[in-house]
This record gives structure tokens, sequence and C-alpha cells, in this order.
């Protein structure tokens, strides 16, 4: 009967380059992620307003049935700070729903009215959105991991 001896690894490389990550500061780790949710957050904000303005829903103040509250609302969240609690990160991005529920009727769509696919991929970061948001996080911590390790 034949015996079969697997895998082996070494692990030599592995484990230097394991202890050089677990020497990065958390603070390093806070700043770069920081860095990179408010670098997705205006991403994200500039496909908001994209979509928003490719809406079939005009949202400019004093066009048909809208009071400009979208934009406004999508203006404020963007210049909100991004909160840093221990070793949480929060960044807002998109707009206050409490001040425009009619954005998201429109995303989702209504009995008499078609969903807003740009809009809702959008908002929910979605299919394109979310690739761009992904490849911009892999680089910023891309280059902040390398800037570390080559310290």
């Amino acid at each position: 009967m034949a015996q079969n001896k697997g895998f082996s690894l070494d692990f030599n490389g592995f484990l230097d380059l394991a202890e050089d990550i677990s020497n990065i500061s958390n603070e390093t780790l806070l700043e770069v992620t920081a860095k990179a949710l408010d670098e997705s957050r205006k991403l994200v904000n500039i496909e908001v307003g994209k979509a928003m303005k490719a809406s079939q829903y005009s949202f400019k103040k004093g066009e048909k049935y809208s009071q400009g509250r979208a934009r406004k609302s999508l203006i404020e969240v963007a210049e909100t700070p991004i909160e840093v609690s221990g070793t949480e990160v929060t960044a807002y991005a998109g707009f206050n729903l409490e001040d425009a529920p009619e954005v998201l009727a429109l995303a989702y769509g209504t009995p008499h009215l078609a969903k807003d696919t740009k809009l809702y991929n959008a908002i929910k970061v979605k299919g394109r959105v979310k690739k761009s948001v992904n490849n911009l996080q892999k680089e910023i911590f891309t280059e902040a991991l390398k800037e570390a390790l080559n310290k």
C-alpha cells in the first residue's frame, strides 16, 4: 500500500514577514484605515452625485417636486468628519435618510415607478462602484504596507 507524505512548506521568509507586519503600530493602522475610508467616501459621494444628476427625478431645488434637500444632505454628509473610537473608524457616505427619503424610494422603485439602477448601485455600493472602492482601498493599504515594511 502506497503512502502519501503530503506537502511541506518552508516558513522561514514568511515568519519574518509576519513579524514585520505585526510590528506596525496601531496608530499607523488607524491612520491608513481613516485615509482609505475618507478616499472611499469621496468616491462614493461622487458616484451618488452623478447618479442623482442622471436620475429621471430632478434633485435641483425649485425644479418639479424637489426642494433640494437630497443634494444639501449629500454635501453635509460629505463634510462630516471621520470618527475614530478605539479601534473602530467610521466614515459616512451618501445622504441622510431623514433629510431625503425620496432618494431611497427612487433607488428601490415603487409600484408605479421603476427602480433607478444607477442610483441603487451608488447608494448600496454595488457593481462598478464597489469594484472602484475595493481597488482604491487595496491600493492605499498596499502602499502603506510597503512603506511600513521598508522602514
